[in-house]
């Protein structure tokens, strides 16, 4: 069962993670992302800053082994230190509308497995506090009647309306502390159409171009590309594109993108990571600890996902003689991801970067070293914690 597991920022405190509004609004906050279709564990109690929370996606945990997988989960997070755990099942995004049969044979059947779990180490710690669903605009409370060991056994009690991320205090908190609120990337369509209009040169694989340098440049092109109001010259947008195609080339090169995802590992930092062991260090070295800007919703990580996009849509833009930039590029962009996403203990975000990176390039060998890493899943050194 592949989980993303993060620390709540430093200096926050989770408020009211028994309240199914509360901990959804925590875990956006903290993932960057809205939950969906997962199962959230808090460690952690009301008023105390938790040491993780973690996401797991549903179909993970009632498919084949998921019973297995999520003890296994338990008592890695009892081992890291982890306190009492809180458990919100999330159908859709919790506010999704859907059929009432649904939703309970859906709360029933994971909550069984989450009860069960939690019953086998009933003696250990994680102590399992509370299970709640949200589901259809619903909060639910999930517990045993006392029946058999089954979804049959697991009674679902309606605890009224599920507040919307603005009404939560978690939201309120975040603003008067200044604290970015994650969106959705609301300029594909713009990110696209820059892709379209891109000139790719061949695949130079002998450049001794600047990766690090090439990122910076381009990351400011895209972002004065994305608020033009079409004051911009043709010339000057000329020299952004440029720019943008100068990365996506010097990216198709596995020697600059390595070196890339180098600079991302130092950043914030005053020492230099062997280039030749990176990954070693990463899983021997808990010194080396990725920086706010490398995390989702960071300025690198976001640079990394939008230049992603016009990469992919570069593709798709030319005729296939002139594809082959784009697409190396394009596989480049999502092994950073799937490294960054895995470096911050995002196993499951960096398993589903892995499974599009399989779909589009079934022949390609990446995409199974990857999945390793993820689904094994080898871990980073560090562990979040408060």
């Amino acid at each position: 069962m592949s989980t993303d597991t993060t620390p709540a920022d430093h200096g926050r405190r989770l408020l009211g993670a028994d309240d199914p509004a509360e901990l959804l609004a925590e875990a956006f906050l903290c993932l960057h992302e809205r939950p969906v279709d997962c199962l959230l564990l808090s460690m952690g109690g009301e008023g105390v800053r938790p040491a993780l929370i973690t996401r797991s996606p549903l179909h993970h945990l009632l498919g084949e082994g998921g019973a297995e997988n999520l003890g296994r989960h338990l008592a890695l997070v009892r081992e890291r230190g982890a306190g009492a755990v809180q458990a919100l099942i999330v159908l859709g995004d919790g506010h999704q509308d859907l059929l009432a049969p649904v939703v309970r044979d859906i709360l029933r059947r994971a909550g069984a497995l989450v009860l069960d779990a939690a019953r086998a180490r009933d003696d250990e710690d994680p102590v399992l506090v509370s299970v709640r669903g949200a589901a259809a605009g619903t909060s639910w409370i999930l517990h045993r009647d006392g029946g058999p060991r089954s979804s049959a056994g697991v009674r679902l009690t309606d605890c009224g309306p599920l507040r919307e991320f603005a009404e939560t205090r978690a939201a309120a908190s975040a603003v008067l502390h200044g604290q970015r609120i994650p969106s959705a990337c609301s300029h594909t369509r713009e990110l696209s159409r820059i892709g379209e209009g891109l000139t790719l040169p061949s695949v130079d694989l002998s450049s001794t171009a600047d990766s690090g340098a090439l990122f910076a440049t381009a990351r400011a092109a895209l972002a004065a590309l994305l608020v033009d109001t079409g004051t911009m010259t043709p010339e000057d947008r000329m020299t952004k594109y440029e720019q943008l195609a100068a990365l996506l080339s010097a990216l198709a090169v596995d020697r600059l993108h390595w070196e890339l995802l180098a600079r991302c590992v130092e950043r914030g930092s005053a020492r230099a990571i062997d280039r030749e062991s990176l990954l070693q260090q990463l899983v021997g070295d808990a010194s080396w600890r990725p920086h706010s800007d490398v995390c989702a919703g960071g300025d690198w990580y976001v640079g990394l996902e939008q230049m992603r996009i016009v990469a992919a849509s570069a593709v798709s833009a030319h005729e296939p003689a002139r594809r082959s930039t784009a697409r190396s590029a394009w596989r480049a962009l999502t092994t950073l991801l799937v490294l960054l996403s895995w470096w911050n203990h995002r196993f499951a975000t960096a398993g589903d970067l892995v499974d599009e990176l399989r779909e589009q390039e079934p022949e390609s060998t990446l995409a199974p070293l990857l999945s390793r890493m993820t689904d094994t899943p080898i871990f980073p050194a560090w562990w979040p914690s408060a």
